[in-house]
């Protein structure tokens, strides 16, 4: 799932008023609710009015106010976790949320299980994110971004099923979340269902057509079933959206490949490393395609230079040697099929047996 992308909402209320932040990888949909008028809560709702400015060290400020008045003001404790997320204190914003829960007397903080499982997956804590998600969801937590999370965690992982399961939940909660159908695609291309993963990515980039990568991946999934038009034409619509989109260059001219469109695929690995000067996988591929155009010296060097930027790059030694032993290199090719092998390139031993026959 090269592009198993999110995209977050953070809504934090306070007042009636909100105020919303699109930001890829911050927590969501955090919500800060007035309380009642009080010594305690005079304090709070300042908290509220603070962050509703993004002045945002007097909003924890605030709220710690509030909880010095009232020691166990769950909600505090649950607001000022959500401002620490938004600095990314994630440990202090764990550390409140689990006060939240502990103060809890109403049932209400069973979205901070959700939250400070936020908290722990963007501080690399899957596991424990993971944990909190379910028992949010199992204390009767109702948001299809719970079941989302759970799926990218299990995704992840490994456990396709599992992240199918939390996928398909996310969608029934919310049928037009966008998101969750790309990354249902994704499981599905991983389970090898890839009509049902096209159809995923065709409901994703119907719901949210500027949704680049969905178009990419669905590009994908028509390679693996041999629709070279129409991968072609999806990685034209992914940069249709987004013209700097170097990876489906990189993808496009593949599939160019594919259909032995080798001076066309040549143009788009060119783009590529225009876009991303560093990209070695389009290098690598840039070689191949000079290959197939039985042009091994300009091949080779585009070879060396995806090894200059990424020298354990172990494929583009055993195309390098592919290359070498065409030019009567034998000596040097078996080198870099040697290379290959150390990398992890499996098929680079039965190269190696031509070095051991010689």
């Amino acid at each position: 799932m090269k592009y198993i992308k999110l995209l977050v909402l953070l809504l934090l209320i306070g007042g009636g008023a909100g105020l919303k932040a699109q930001v890829t990888g911050n927590p969501e949909d955090s919500t800060l609710v007035v309380a009642e008028n009080q010594e305690a809560e005079i304090a709070y709702n300042k908290g509220v009015e603070e962050f509703k400015n993004k002045n945002y060290q007097a909003a924890i400020d605030s709220f710690s106010a509030a909880i010095k008045y009232k020691p166990n003001f769950a909600k505090a404790y649950f607001n000022r976790a959500n401002v620490k997320t938004v600095l990314k204190d994630y440990k202090g914003a764990i550390e409140d949320y689990t006060l939240a829960i502990t103060n809890d007397t109403t049932g209400e903080m069973v979205k901070a299980y959700y939250f400070r499982g936020r908290a722990k997956q963007l501080s690399g804590d899957n596991a424990g994110a993971l944990q909190d998600y379910q028992t949010a969801v199992e204390k009767g937590y109702k948001d299809a971004k719970a079941y989302y999370y759970i799926g990218m965690i299990k995704f992840l992982d490994g456990d396709y099923q599992g992240a199918l399961e939390a996928y398909n939940n996310a969608i029934k909660l919310d049928p037009k979340y966008a998101y969750a159908y790309n990354d249902r695609g994704s499981t599905y291309r991983k389970l090898k269902k890839y009509e049902e993963a096209v159809a995923d990515y065709k409901m994703a980039t119907t719901l949210d057509p500027k949704m680049y990568f969905a178009f990419n991946n669905l590009g994908s999934v028509y390679r693996k079933l041999k629709k070279y038009d129409d991968a072609i034409a999806s990685y034209t619509m992914a940069l249709n959206v987004k013209p700097d989109y170097y990876i489906a260059y990189n993808n496009r001219g593949n599939a160019k490949m594919d259909k032995k469109d080798y001076d066309g695929a040549i143009k788009d690995f060119q783009k590529a490393v225009e876009i991303k000067n560093d990209y070695y996988f389009a290098y690598n591929n840039w070689g191949r395609a000079l290959m197939k155009q039985k042009k091994y010296e300009e091949a080779i060097i585009k070879f060396n230079k995806a090894l200059e930027i990424k020298n354990d790059f172990g494929v583009a030694y055993l195309n390098r040697g592919i290359a070498k032993e065409e030019l009567r290199k034998l000596k040097e090719a078996c080198q870099d099929w040697q290379k290959a092998k150390e990398y992890g390139v499996k098929v680079a031993e039965t190269y190696l047996q031509e070095c051991r026959n010689d």
